[in-house]
């Protein structure tokens, strides 16, 4: 793992991330193309940027954007799209297996919530409060009723290490397997802040629980990628003031998820996604590999 662990890692805990906004405008967007490879028109929902709603507002817009967004960050609008389609294999899966609890940890503006509530499965959305301000009402008034799942909303701080507490608190049963779903969130932790999540995770999963976490690869973070897309991004999220710390090999990430009880059921990157989800090559997006998904399963 390549990794930075400043004493005081600056947090955006006080107003919604806008990284979660722009990959939910990202996810609306392609649920509106004809050759979309994702349905989830839940998102568009949580988009309040002017920009981005006005990108939102017809078909063709959408798709010029999606088309220059992926051509200057080549790689990370299929990672985007795919690992939600990713994800949802596991679940669903799993939920066909007997397991009835998901939790979404950093959920930011993940849809679940809204797309399984037919399901009779508790969601737990664990995030920072102030995502978690925005999102909440927004969820709550699209949500069903009556509705098959239960949402239940646990605010929490990655890096001060009361995941474990907070989940238990709000009815989290760790009798029972769960599928742990941590997108999104990984390269913008410490180290230990990882390391500590995967601990709790160790300890609150039962056997056969199911973990689907996504990373960047080391060189983005040590700022020797091949990848000009991924310089780009790294540049434009430390300008807004949420940098990339932590970035792995698809072997370290293997060893460290083994170090912590968990096995890799299966592991792909940007290209393996397109080559999964989009064979014929459709779509068209750019398959810049400096992205990584893996699911493991507790051992």
């Amino acid at each position: 793992m390549t990794a930075v662990d400043p004493v005081s890692p600056r947090r955006l805990d006080h107003k919604a991330s806008l990284t979660a906004q722009i990959n939910a405008a990202q996810r609306a967007a392609e649920s509106m193309q004809p050759r979309r490879l994702l349905d989830d028109p839940g998102s568009r929902h949580f988009v309040g940027h002017p920009v981005f709603r006005a990108m939102l507002a017809r078909r063709l817009p959408a798709a010029a954007a999606l088309r220059v967004f992926d051509w200057w960050w080549g790689g990370l609008h299929a990672h985007i799209v795919l690992r939600v389609r990713f994800t949802d294999d596991v679940v669903g899966a799993a939920i066909g297996a007997g397991v009835d609890q998901v939790v979404l940890l950093g959920a930011g503006f993940d849809t679940t919530s809204l797309r399984r509530a037919d399901t009779a499965v508790t969601i737990f959305e664990v995030d920072a409060p102030a995502t978690q301000a925005a999102k909440r009402p927004v969820t709550e008034r699209l949500l069903p009723s009556p509705r098959a799942s239960q949402t239940v909303w646990v605010p929490c701080d990655f890096e001060d290490g009361a995941l474990r507490t907070r989940l238990v608190d709000s009815g989290f049963d760790p009798a029972r397997r769960s599928v742990i779903v941590w997108l999104g969130v990984s390269m913008y932790l410490t180290g230990h802040a990882i390391d500590q999540t995967l601990a709790d995770l160790a300890a609150l999963c039962a056997p056969g629980s199911r973990l689907v976490f996504d990373y960047l690869d080391a060189e983005v973070v040590a700022g020797r990628s091949r990848w000009a897309g991924a310089r780009r991004v790294t540049r434009m999220v430390a300008r807004r003031g949420e940098p990339y710390r932590s970035g792995f090999t698809a072997t370290g990430v293997a060893e460290l998820l083994g170090a912590h009880g968990f096995v890799c059921r299966d592991q792909v990157g940007v290209a393996d996604l397109l080559r999964r989800y989009d064979p014929a090559g459709a779509r068209g997006l750019a398959s810049d590999d400096w992205l990584g998904i893996v699911c493991a399963e507790r051992r």
